[in-house]
């Protein structure tokens, strides 16, 4: 793999070094993402996972049955409905998202929400000169998106250190 949340050998072994042991200790990594990253390095030596080479994994948030998977750009095309089918039946996770890396609100909104769809979302510059989202969503995608309006706020937050408020219209 191309990039892991933790060294490979700290991965690979199970042993923290001082560096990993201080993000797991901050919360920055979480012993699932270690988990799962062994299991990523494992099959990756397997014929058929082969692609997971030039897979980037950044991070995973496990969302009670659903878990969020942070991989790199453009990766979402080399990872096969195969991989996701063996992560859904090892974890016993009811469906997985795959969000390409990035530091653009809408990307990951998109991707959260998938099928729906963002109406728009507007930059506020704040009196303090901070900068927040706006972000309206259709009120019909209500029911067919698995998060909250809160819930929604708080990943894009955690994904992208932009603060985002969610409105439906």
């Amino acid at each position: 793999m191309k990039f892991l949340p933790a060294c490979e050998t700290c991965v690979k072994s199970g042993f923290l070094c001082t560096s990993c042991q201080k993000k797991l200790d901050e919360d920055k990594i979480t012993s699932f993402e270690l988990d799962l990253a062994k299991d990523l390095l494992k099959l990756e030596e397997n014929v058929e996972f082969g692609f997971l080479e030039k897979v980037s994994f950044f991070k995973a948030i496990d969302y009670e049955d659903v878990v969020i998977i942070v991989i790199g750009r453009g990766d979402k095309i080399r990872i096969t409905q195969v991989l996701i089918n063996w992560i859904i039946e090892t974890y016993e996770l009811e469906k997985i998202i795959l969000i390409e890396k990035s530091k653009k609100p809408i990307v990951v909104i998109e991707s959260l929400i998938t099928p729906g769809k963002v109406n728009s979302l507007n930059e506020i510059f704040l009196a303090t000169g901070d900068t927040e989202y706006r972000a309206v969503l259709q009120k019909q995608d209500t029911d067919r998106i698995l998060f909250t309006k809160e819930e929604l706020e708080e990943l894009v937050l955690e994904l992208t250190d932009e603060i985002v408020r969610i409105e439906y219209n």
